[in-house]
């Protein structure tokens, strides 16, 4: 399974690469070995912003798409990077013709609507699923979740703790 909870194609051929510098480095170098060790054309788009044209994640990919500039306005106007732009990233790694989004690490990694939106757009997201990401992303969810599963955790409250009444 994929990140998207949704089964991965029969084959990936191409990945969207939406995250930069050395985690896309590290990544796109891993996928060119794997692709020499298996024999398969695996083809890497590394998706970058203005800023980053020429870095050296565009230049090891196999081909490169520009999302722009590198902020973006959301709904209520205020700036974000576009590395994090959902739709935008989605919308290019499918105009790329890829099958698959790595969103890297990071921030864009641990938004479960982007593992939505690859599902959605019919991508494999190469990541957690969004169950898992809401989950964990939770601490109090996270803990009982351990504990359900026989994890040791830490001594803690076993809920939520009032700050008003902490301190006391």
């Amino acid at each position: 399974m994929t990140g998207s909870d949704q089964p991965a194609p029969a084959e990936i051929t191409c990945v969207a690469v939406a995250n930069r510098g050395e985690a896309a480095i590290r990544f796109l170098r891993t996928a060119r070995s794997w692709a020499g060790r298996h024999g398969k054309p695996l083809e890497t788009v590394a998706l970058y912003t203005y800023a980053d044209e020429g870095a050296a994640f565009t230049r090891l990919a196999t081909r490169a798409v520009c999302l722009g500039e590198p902020l973006t306005r959301g709904a209520d106007g205020q700036p974000f990077s576009a590395y994090l732009d959902i739709e935008k990233v989605v919308d290019a790694a499918r105009a790329a013709g890829a099958d698959a989004l790595w969103p890297g690490w990071g921030f864009a990694s641990e938004r479960p609507e982007l593992a939505e939106a690859c599902a959605r757009a019919g991508l494999a997201f190469l990541g957690p699923p969004a169950s898992a990401m809401r989950a964990l992303g939770d601490k109090i969810a996270a803990k009982r979740l351990a504990e359900s599963c026989d994890v040791p955790v830490s001594p803690w409250s076993g809920g939520p703790v009032d700050e008003t009444t902490a301190a006391a």
